[in-house]
């Protein structure tokens, strides 16, 4: 019987997970199960700041585009001691 072999596109073999991204994942599920805890005990404080964050979320996303538009060509100089003069420009996309 011919023996088949398995392959796969280029870039695409399976690679055994490394420990940076292990360790990542188990420090992850550790804070998420606390801050479900804290979330469950402290209902009150829980929802504050996740209205805090959406709010700053939804003002940030809205202001740093505006903020970039209105600073498009701006540009300023700044002095710094043993170095010289640096010239700073907005150029915003």
């Amino acid at each position: 019987m011919p023996q088949q072999t398995h392959t796969h596109p280029r870039g695409t073999e399976p690679q055994p997970p490394n420990v940076a991204s292990s360790l990542v994942g188990s420090v992850t599920l550790l804070f998420g199960m606390f801050a479900l805890l804290v979330a469950a005990s402290y209902p009150v404080y829980a929802a504050t700041a996740a209205i805090t964050v959406t709010l700053a979320v939804v003002v940030l996303r809205r202001a740093l585009p505006a903020l970039g538009r209105r600073l498009r060509g701006y540009m300023t100089e700044l002095d710094v001691p043993g170095f010289g003069t640096v010239e700073i420009r907005v150029n915003s996309q």
